[in-house]
């Protein structure tokens, strides 16, 4: 968790930059389509700014450019007490773990972070509830591309997604065009994708005046962008203005683009300004320099210095009798195609980024290195190790990490090499747990018994290869959503996804067979979606798939399917148990086994039956007449409900 504070911090002083430049550069240019893209844009990339270490980047030797980076101060927060990395002699004294540690300040910043969290995610929810519940009492007047609502509320015109809401006996028909105008601006634009995104950035910093005034620049932003559009046909500014005035009525709803609000007297100094010269969009470049030394100040490892990493706990189960003090980093490496031993591969390891040595591989493609650690409370150090072909190409690359509250050392590694030239042949890497040779741990024979151990361990691995390696090569490819290929199922990308024995397929819910599946499927030539495909796996082999030909939720339908198609049953009189066998929609959702929905409803719970038949029916699913909706919640709580309300 300590991870986290330092990331917030540098997120906060991002959004900072971003905010401040806004307000002092670019807020009084009249440049708003753009000014729009700059919100939208920089305060998405704050997010990515303080994972980046341009050290990485900047060459080692004096250039300017390293004499740049080294000039601005480093911008981190103080985790730890500094600590020694292992030089490339490795140190004589080596230490036992250390106590796992009490509750930090790290910890509670975390759990204080995520309390604010959640709250502002209630108070979002509590927001889109308001909103569904003035659209479940509205009027649907029109559809024709924008959905247009009366209501009768005494409230100001606004609009969300692709729908405008509006009272008509609180304006006149002359006023009302110009706020439909508004209105379908910010309908036309998708505004509500940037009031969505200004409510996500405070949820993740309700702590951070900055974020909550990029949140305001950002809906202000697109009121002056629906003004200036409105005002480009409207040959009175005044006039206008004045229908501002008018029109703020109500209360004001923060979640939507409402008419008659945000700052309506800076709204009136923006529409009486001049243009701004088109030679000022050099402004916006100036953010260039300032990100930069930004990047500048986030970097890490700066040289001189020595560093405090952040850590994390491990439920690894790591067998008693493993040496604290020692690392062993060992495995395989083996030809993907061919599963042979891969000899004389050169294999180079680092710890905190100092070299450290290089080993080779034996003939039958073992390695192995006893390395020394010296595990700290709240420090993280690693080991990392790359290994390259002969012309320099990279094969792969890995590393163990370790600290004084982390069971390192839980697995050894199979990696079989993906030759160059073979790029349907993915890479594979395979853990073999290390508990069962630590168990039986003789610290005189260690590398001859732990060579043994791995090679006893790894045909199951050279098998799934070979099994892997013998579909792709004859299968160049297939139009079938899953293929059974000698006791294993592979998908359409040609990854073997489950074992025949150890897998269950499921269609619609029941269980089903491949054929079953790729008839479903037949006449659909595109990779499956998440909402067609739900796959519950360990690391890629899965235990279950369940395939669905059908949506599980979607919006309420239009009102001529509705009429003459539903059956309104007693809900007294009803028995769920029926719903084991028969298709439903509980609230608004499909329920299904296996999709994440299959929930039962209690008969005390149901409020209200109704059978769907008909046309009715197949919008919900193609393949039925017939589908029962129940109803265990408020009216104005479920989720895209017809319009049966009066039945």
């Amino acid at each position: 968790m300590s991870a986290l504070p330092d990331y917030l911090l540098k997120l906060s002083v991002s959004l900072a930059v971003i905010a401040l430049f806004y307000h002092l550069v670019l807020r009084k240019l009249t440049f708003y389509d753009n000014n729009r893209h700059f919100l939208r844009f920089y305060s998405a990339l704050c997010f990515i700014i303080p994972l980046i270490n341009i050290n990485h980047f900047v060459s080692p030797g004096p250039t300017p450019a390293r004499m740049f980076v080294q000039s601005v101060p480093t911008f981190s927060r103080i985790a730890a007490t500094e600590t020694a990395t292992f030089p490339p002699g490795f140190p004589a004294e080596l230490t036992a773990a250390a106590e796992p540690p009490a509750l930090t300040a790290s910890d509670w910043i975390f759990y204080i972070w995520l309390v604010g969290v959640a709250f502002m995610t209630l108070r979002l929810g509590a927001q889109i509830r308001s909103y569904l519940r003035i659209r479940s009492q509205s009027r649907l007047i029109s559809n024709d591309g924008v959905k247009i609502f009366h209501f009768d509320l005494e409230m100001s015109p606004f609009s969300f997604g692709k729908a405008i809401f509006y009272n008509p006996h609180l304006h006149k028909p002359d006023e009302l065009q110009d706020m439909i105008l508004h209105e379908y601006i910010h309908v036309q634009q998708w505004h509500s994708l940037d009031v969505i995104w200004s409510e996500i950035l405070c949820i993740i910093n309700w702590f951070n005046p900055f974020a909550w005034l990029i949140r305001s620049a950002i809906r202000q932003n697109l009121e002056y962008i629906a003004d200036q559009k409105v005002l480009e046909n409207h040959p009175d500014t005044k006039a206008y203005q004045y229908l501002l005035l008018k029109a703020a009525v109500g209360p004001e709803f923060s979640l939507v683009n409402q008419f008659g609000y945000h700052s309506l007297k800076q709204r009136f100094v923006m529409m009486n300004k001049n243009a701004s010269p088109r030679v000022l969009l050099a402004c916006f470049l100036f953010i260039l320099p300032l990100l930069a030394v930004t990047l500048a100040a986030f970097r890490w490892d700066v040289p001189g210095k020595k560093k405090v990493r952040n850590f994390w706990k491990s439920s690894a189960e790591v067998s008693k009798r493993k040496p604290k003090n020692l690392l062993h980093l060992s495995g395989l490496l083996l030809d993907g195609e061919t599963r042979n031993p891969v000899a004389n591969m050169q294999i180079k390891i680092t710890h905190d980024k100092v070299y450290v040595a290089t080993i080779k591989t034996d003939k039958d493609g073992f390695y192995f290195a006893e390395l020394p650690v010296r595990p700290e409370k709240g420090v993280i150090h690693e080991y990392d190790y790359d290994v390259s072909y002969g012309n320099g190409q990279p094969a792969f690359s890995g590393g163990e990490t370790y600290h004084g509250d982390f069971e390192f050392g839980e697995i050894f590694t199979c990696h079989f090499l993906n030759k160059p030239g073979l790029p349907d042949l993915r890479f594979q890497r395979y853990g073999i747990s290390s508990k069962p040779f630590y168990d039986r741990y003789d610290p005189q024979h260690t590398r001859d018994e732990l060579k043994a151990y791995l090679l006893e361990n790894v045909k199951p691995h050279k098998d799934e290869m070979a099994l892997r390696v013998d579909y792709i090569k004859t299968h160049r490819w297939s139009k079938d959503v899953i293929t059974l290929y000698k006791g294993g199922y592979f998908d359409r990308k040609k990854q073997l996804v489950g074992y025949e024995s150890k897998m269950k397929l499921f269609l619609d819910g029941k269980k089903a067979s491949p054929r079953e599946i790729n008839e479903a499927f037949k006449n659909y030539p595109y990779m499956l979606s998440g909402d067609q495909e739900r796959r519950n796996c360990g690391f890629d082999i899965c235990t279950e798939i369940t395939y669905l030909t059908f949506p599980l939720y979607r919006d309420a339908p239009p009102a001529a399917l509705v009429k003459g198609n539903v059956q309104v049953k007693d809900a007294q009189s009803f028995d769920p148990d029926r719903l084991k066998n028969e298709p439903y929609l509980l609230d608004g959702f499909r329920q299904v086994y296996g999709a994440s929905s299959n929930l039962m409803p209690a008969k005390q719970d149901i409020k209200r039956v109704m059978l769907l038949k008909g046309r009715l029916a197949k919008y919900y699913d193609p393949a039925l007449d017939e589908i029962w909706w129940i109803e265990t919640r408020p009216v104005n709580e479920v989720f895209e409900r017809p319009a049966f309300a009066s039945k």
